[in-house]
């Protein structure tokens, strides 16, 4: 493979790993709030410790 295909490829595959990990990062984050919702956190408690406003917790919690 010459130098710029190499060069592409590694590029790709950096954002694809990219993409992954915030998605990853995003399903854990809404499952450690649905897991504090669920052992009876209220909102402004769940807000405070993920520093996420209280209607983006709201539509997590509704998923």
């Amino acid at each position: 493979m010459c130098n710029l295909s190499q060069g592409i490829l590694e590029k790709g595959e950096a954002i694809g790993e990219a993409r992954g990990e915030a998605r990853g990062k995003a399903i854990a984050e809404n499952m450690f709030i649905k897991n504090m919702y669920k052992k009876g956190y209220n909102l402004d408690q769940i807000a405070d410790v993920t520093e996420k406003s209280i209607e983006d917790i709201e539509i997590i919690i509704g998923q």
